[in-house]
């Protein structure tokens, strides 16, 4: 198994083996208390809270998360929300509209770890579509044009999009359906790693692919946008699956990071002596 594959999406999880400094410190436990059976306050211990591990959350997720806030408002619009759907023939993406002033329209794209900013115009709207040209920032090789129609009828966005320079990648088109998104915990694969304490017994025989699986699992289920191509083409599969975010650690419950960091310390047990693990 390679290193790569080892995530908290992209690069989150990693930086918590660091470097050969890091190693030589003592690490103190970060203990957290959640409930237990019967009410009852349990303490656990995390060396490597995966909530505190990495770089502060990025202005991108910050937008992300100011502009849902503006979204529980204007719910009432029908142009408003999540449209997702499949972009390209590997990808999901989250088309997010979250305010309109006079025929301005903003919002943003998030897909396969990325955030877009979007701004633009409603173009025209008749007999239920309305016709859109958004636009990417065009700071980035990898920026674009969006022009799409919403059936309001229907609640189907279709539209295709092209990059500002050629030849960078393909042109794509797309068929994008009006979401909305709540986490769910009981969700996707394992879902007893969002639910519970995983005991020694329920991992010490999985194979590191399940291990994988099951610790990204917690991640897909709070809607993180996977930059890493295997976790991403596994999920965006899923039909309960949405891209919501880019940096989503501080939605992590406390039992997940608990899990989290148990998962990861048998992944990194498989990698190192995987001939003779869980034989």
């Amino acid at each position: 198994m390679k290193k790569t594959i080892l995530l908290f999406a992209a690069s989150t999880l990693l930086v918590a083996c660091g470097g050969a400094d890091e190693k030589e410190k003592e690490v103190q436990p970060h203990e957290q208390a959640v409930e237990g059976t019967g009410n009852v306050k349990e303490v656990l211990a995390l060396k490597n809270d995966p909530r505190k591990i990495g770089p502060e959350k990025g202005a991108e997720q910050s937008f992300i998360e100011e502009a849902q806030v503006k979204l529980s408002s204007q719910q009432e619009k029908e142009i408003f929300g999540y449209w997702v759907g499949a972009f390209g023939k590997t990808n999901v993406i989250n088309i997010t509209l979250y305010d309109v002033r006079e025929d301005s329209v903003f919002g943003y794209s998030v897909c396969a770890g990325n955030f877009r900013e979007l701004k633009g115009k409603i173009m025209n709207s008749d007999n239920g579509m309305i016709a859109f040209n958004m636009k990417e920032p065009g700071d980035d090789t990898y920026d674009g044009e969006f022009n799409f129609d919403i059936n309001t009828e229907e609640m189907v966005l279709n539209g295709s999009w092209k990059p500002y320079k050629e030849g960078v990648t393909d042109a794509k088109e797309y068929e994008l359906k009006k979401r909305t998104y709540s986490y769910d915990n009981t969700v996707g694969p394992y879902p007893e790693a969002s639910q519970r304490k995983l005991t020694d017994a329920e991992l010490s025989n999985l194979m590191g692919a399940e291990l994988e699986e099951m610790r990204n699992a917690i991640y897909a289920r709070h809607g993180y946008s996977f930059k890493n191509k295997n976790m991403r083409l596994h999920f965006n599969k899923m039909d309960w699956y949405m891209p919501m975010g880019v940096d989503i650690r501080d939605q992590i419950s406390d039992i997940e990071a608990y899990n989290i960091e148990k998962i990861y310390q048998y992944e990194s047990y498989f990698e190192e002596y995987y001939d003779a693990y869980g034989r």
